[in-house]
């Protein structure tokens, strides 16, 4: 009986040997598979998520990488600057040392201009290296992707001032009268936009304009028709004093209307 068993064995043994040579030998006839890294390297998936990288170009500084973001590895700070429309990034540094590669900052940007690239070498020799700041000129990347900033109007005369902290004691300003104060034809607050109807796309003679909420404070509305919109530190509406002259601004709202990265402008086109 013993020995039955030991020839048994002996036989299994010897398949297995023979399934593994057989493995070894279909693999030596054909050609090597060794990367020689870093000299080559695979050609990842356009899903991967690789480096970020920013395209200062069509970023509309609107923040939303900076909120998604899980770890708080993206640092934005901007200013208004005179002759210049919208707001402008003075600082946009992305810390690669927290950053989990996540794809959360890419998926809200309306432009496209921060994006995962298909690179993965990111090693450096000290830690500063691993902060970049994609304002600085030496940074600038393109994305072939992004979303074409709309055509602005003209420049603004004057950068709009900074709203001042109230000094101790004194009474409170008076809201300016762009402020969101006024109210639309059937009596709802513009802001809200809660008794809006649905905007019509097409274009004509506009006899009503608001906003739903979901403003990314970007300054498109009001670089496209400033004198319908009015930008505030945290949100866009409109300027109630221009209603009389809707009809003589409509071209210019339905370019807002077009102009938002986010379509909170509505609008309804004469009858």
């Amino acid at each position: 009986m013993s020995l039955l068993r030991w020839a048994g064995d002996m036989a299994k043994g010897l398949w297995t040997v023979v399934t593994g040579m057989r493995i070894t030998m279909r693999h030596m006839l054909q050609a090597p598979v060794t990367m020689h890294y870093p000299d080559e390297k695979w050609v990842m998936p356009e899903s991967f998520r690789g480096f970020l990288k920013v395209d200062m170009d069509a970023c509309i500084v609107c923040d939303l990488c900076m909120k998604a973001c899980p770890v708080d590895c993206i640092a934005i700070e901007w200013e208004r600057q005179a002759g210049k429309s919208g707001k402008v990034a003075t600082r946009f540094e992305i810390d690669y040392q927290k950053c989990m590669y996540c794809g959360l900052c890419s998926e809200p940007c309306p432009t496209l201009a921060i994006w995962h690239t298909n690179e993965y070498e990111n090693a450096t020799y000290n830690r500063v290296a691993q902060v970049i700041d994609w304002v600085h000129p030496e940074n600038k990347a393109t994305n072939p992707n992004a979303k074409a900033k709309t055509e602005k109007a003209p420049p603004k005369p004057a950068a709009k001032p900074a709203a001042a902290a109230p000094a101790a004691g004194a009474a409170p300003a008076a809201a300016p009268a762009a402020a969101p104060a006024g109210n639309d034809l059937d009596g709802n607050v513009v802001e809200s936009g809660v008794g809006g109807k649905a905007s019509n796309p097409d274009r004509g003679p506009v006899e009503k304009v608001w906003i739903i909420p979901g403003c990314i404070v970007c300054d498109a509305c009001e670089d496209a028709s400033p004198d319908v919109f009015h930008v505030t530190d945290t949100t866009s509406v409109v300027r109630m004093e221009s209603l009389p002259n809707w009809l003589k601004l409509s071209e210019s709202i339905a370019d807002a209307a077009a102009a938002c990265p986010v379509n909170v402008i509505k609008y309804e086109v004469k009858k």
